[in-house]
């Protein structure tokens, strides 16, 4: 059976079995006779080496080979009925005589990959007919002069040339960040309309500076208004309902973002409220055991391509089934991804843990981005003689807990990353909860697990030869290969920070108005915050890696005439807004030791601000240990600090960011007495 899959390519639907189920590892198998936290017990048993738990509670087989993460001869060979010549040239990386997918595979040069003409009017007849007007009312008076006027103008923000330009933006800006779509193989023709809608919302809100503010911020309400309405209609498509399909997950996740992170506080708060759905689908789907999305439950040997095929058409397929394979494998990781650091950015609940995730991590990103199956084979053959080998997820979240080198790429290495920030939030969150229910906390065992996580986020960040956060931000830097490298320094200062802090609690002491769901903090609790903050180790330790953060985003190779910092300009998904946590936690650690600046400085310009901040983050920031900050005068001295962090919110295309320049704006005001 044909179907079509989100890359554009019609394949026949290929049978991909779960693991069976007694090579899964099992954690809390006695779930009725054990405590509710049995089952995090025993894989934090397992993941840390502790041996007080029972071994009859952790089954936990070595995962080498159970499910191969890049392409293999024997296994395609028996899968395929690929013919002896196919198997001969998987095997030794050779390739063949004719052109076998480079005439499948689309030329990124090549209008048609980006968008056809007739796919755009498929898109705006879309637009017209389903988006209702009247639920958007907020900007009911845009509506119009999105979808009204000449689109043959390119000017028009509707126009062929501009929503490529909106396709390339995602490309350019988006995707080396979260790359779940196979570029090689996309056709936007082919793909999906609410996915391709998806991309071209994400592209829009990440326009560049080069369009200048006004274009920017037309094409922002654009993005927000097509995202408004396809969350709906991704929801009432009949491809939502199970067996899901993968651009259904792809697509979701899209809008997930884009809610978060790029749009009003109403599209926020419903995609914390919807992120539920995407992992009720994920789990319904088994995929976080390794089953693909659009598989069938069951295959049967007379449905798979074997002597009806020629050889090169089998290795096509091969390869396309691959694609489905480790796209699905993409999309559960950066769902895991979203999960984990948004609850240490916002405080939102994590409903991820990674226990749950039985899959190998991402392949090689040269496998990812070869271009045709005759590439794959010959980067798998270089790749297999250089001793790379599939890396269960598990396995690298354990090995860097003990201090080993994991050989994986850039992404592989920050989702372990980010594996080790959803233990330590599970850790951080499950406490207050154990105690509530009577469980017995662990003599010490927090503080130590706490203390080899953050070790390990430390090893982490120098396995890519430097030791430093690789975080700076540069206004006209193009993203190019740094982006994993700024990624795992923001996850890393996150750590750090989420550690010892609690978000909603700073922002309750700078004098935020407390949203549903929250705590209201009474005076009397924020004033014993302040307390605390003045004298604790842990508002230390927060602070110091606030700082180190702070400066070597803004501080590193900076000069006081280099462009003032930008979060509408800041392309990298995480940092705006752990910078503004940062920020905030300098500024709470700093009022609560040394209260008010007496006799506060203007600041009246631009360059005064900023000037403040370099020597503020030089003194301060420049301390070499958290005890360091104990004994140092003129802590509160960040009024530039945050002065520019405030002018470069208030501009942004992302409300969140607007709400965060605010109370920075209280934070002064508090400074100044």
């Amino acid at each position: 059976m044909l179907c079509s899959t989100a890359s554009g390519l019609a394949v026949v639907n290929p049978g991909f079995d779960p693991l069976p189920s007694s090579s899964l590892p099992t954690f809390g198998t006695e779930t009725y006779s054990q405590p509710p936290f049995a089952v995090e017990d025993d894989f934090t048993a397992w993941l840390f080496n502790e041996s007080s738990v029972p071994s009859s509670s952790v089954a936990y087989p070595s995962w080498t080979g159970v499910i191969p993460s890049y392409l293999d001869a024997a296994q395609l060979q028996t899968q395929l009925g690929v013919r002896e010549r196919t198997h001969g040239m998987l095997s030794s990386g050779g390739i063949s005589d004719r052109p076998m997918s480079v005439a499948r595979t689309p030329d990124r040069r090549s209008p048609r990959t980006i968008m056809s003409d007739d796919k755009l009017q498929e898109l705006l007849h879309l637009m017209a007919t389903r988006f209702n007007k009247a639920a958007y009312s907020t900007v009911a008076s845009r509506t119009e002069s999105f979808l009204d006027g000449d689109v043959n103008n390119d000017n028009h923000i509707l126009s062929l040339r501009m929503t490529r330009t909106y396709i390339e933006s995602y490309w350019y800006h988006f995707h080396p960040q979260l790359p779940i779509l196979h570029r090689p193989a996309f056709v936007a023709d082919h793909a999906p309309n609410l996915l391709l809608l998806a991309i071209i919302a994400i592209g829009a809100s990440t326009l560049d500076r080069i369009h200048g503010p006004e274009v920017t911020e037309t094409v922002s309400e654009l993005a927000n208004f097509i995202i408004w309405h396809l969350r709906w209609e991704v929801f009432m498509d009949t491809e939502f309902q199970a067996p899901t399909k993968l651009w259904v997950y792809q697509a979701l996740l899209l809008i997930e973002v884009h809610e978060k992170m790029y749009s009003t506080r109403s599209l926020h708060d419903r995609a914390h409220i919807h992120h539920d759905t995407t992992l009720t689908l994920m789990r319904r789907g088994n995929l976080f055991v390794g089953r693909s999305a659009d598989s069938p439950q069951a295959s049967s040997t007379d449905d798979r391509p074997g002597s009806n095929m020629t050889p090169d058409s089998a290795l096509d397929e091969s390869w396309t089934h691959w694609i489905k394979a480790e796209a699905t494998r993409r999309v559960v990781f950066a769902a895991f991804v979203l999960d984990s650091t948004h609850a240490a950015m916002f405080g939102h609940p994590a409903k991820m843990t990674a226990h749950e995730l039985r899959l190998p991590l991402p392949c090689d990103e040269a496998l990812w981005s070869a271009t045709s199956a005759a590439e794959v084979v010959r980067v798998q053959s270089s790749l297999r003689a250089s001793g790379a080998k599939p890396n269960m997820f598990l396995d690298g979240l354990k090995e860097t807990l003990e201090g080993r080198r994991v050989r994986t790429d850039a992404l592989g290495r920050s989702i372990i990353m980010t594996g080790l920030l959803s233990v330590l939030w599970h850790m951080k969150q499950r406490e207050p909860q154990a105690c509530s229910l009577d469980v017995p906390p662990s003599l010490g065992g927090r503080d130590i697990r706490r203390s080899a996580l953050l070790r390990a986020f430390d090893d982490a960040l120098g396995q890519n030869g430097t030791p430093t956060f690789g975080c700076e931000y540069r206004a006209r830097r193009p993203p190019g290969d740094n982006y994993f490298t700024e990624t795992r320094g923001v996850l890393h200062g996150l750590a750090h920070m989420a550690s010892h802090i609690d978000i909603a609690e700073c922002q309750s002491f700078a004098g935020a108005v407390q949203r549903t769901g929250q705590s209201r903090e009474s005076s009397a609790a924020v004033e014993k915050m302040a307390e605390r903050w003045a004298v604790e180790a842990s508002a230390r330790e927060a602070a110091f890696y606030a700082l180190k953060f702070l400066s070597q985003c803004l501080l590193t190779g900076a000069s006081e005439d280099e462009d003032a910092y930008s979060g509408r300009d800041d392309y990298n998904l995480n940092r705006p807004w752990v910078m503004y946590m940062a920020a905030l936690v300098v500024w709470c650690y700093g009022f609560a030791a040394d209260g008010p600046i007496p006799l506060p400085p203007a600041l009246a310009t631009a360059a005064e601000q900023r000037r403040d901040m370099l020597e503020f983050l030089k003194r301060v920031g420049g301390v070499r240990s958290p005890h360091d900050l104990q004994g140092m005068r003129r802590r509160n001295r960040c009024l530039g600090l945050l002065m520019v962090l405030r002018d470069g919110f208030v501009k942004t295309r992302w409300e969140l960011l607007t709400e965060a320049a605010n109370l920075l704006d209280n934070c002064i005001a508090k400074l100044r007495g």
